[in-house]
């Protein structure tokens, strides 16, 4: 029996069309965009991914299931503390993103 993946799609940036980061409970999985005449897809989390953990799609929504499916795969595969270390590293990641923000601010300021 396999669970249903429910992914999340919003444009990475609101005056770029087709390109759409992608989420999974809250946290940042990856990217499907368009490329020439192909929609690509990759899962992008800070740990070692296998190759199938990108490709590419003739369409859009097409683009998102093979995402999906792949992203399921890989939550089947991987130890559930292999993740959370993973999620642990976003985090960190993105204070330390935020304290950079605020530094330049600072800088900025008149």
């Amino acid at each position: 029996m396999s669970a249903k993946i429910t992914i999340n799609a919003q444009p990475r940036w609101p005056d770029v069309k087709d390109d759409y980061a992608v989420q999974f409970e809250g946290h940042s999985i990856g990217r499907v965009r368009l490329d020439g005449a192909s929609w690509v897809w990759s899962i992008a989390i800070p740990m070692a991914l296998p190759d199938w953990a990108e490709g590419a799609a003739a369409s859009r929504d097409e683009g998102f299931k093979a995402l999906a499916a792949a992203w399921g795969k890989l939550l089947a595969q991987t130890d559930p503390e292999r993740l959370q270390r993973a999620w642990e590293l976003e985090k960190a990641f993105e204070a330390r993103q935020q304290r950079l923000v605020t530094i330049k601010s600072d800088d900025i300021q008149p």
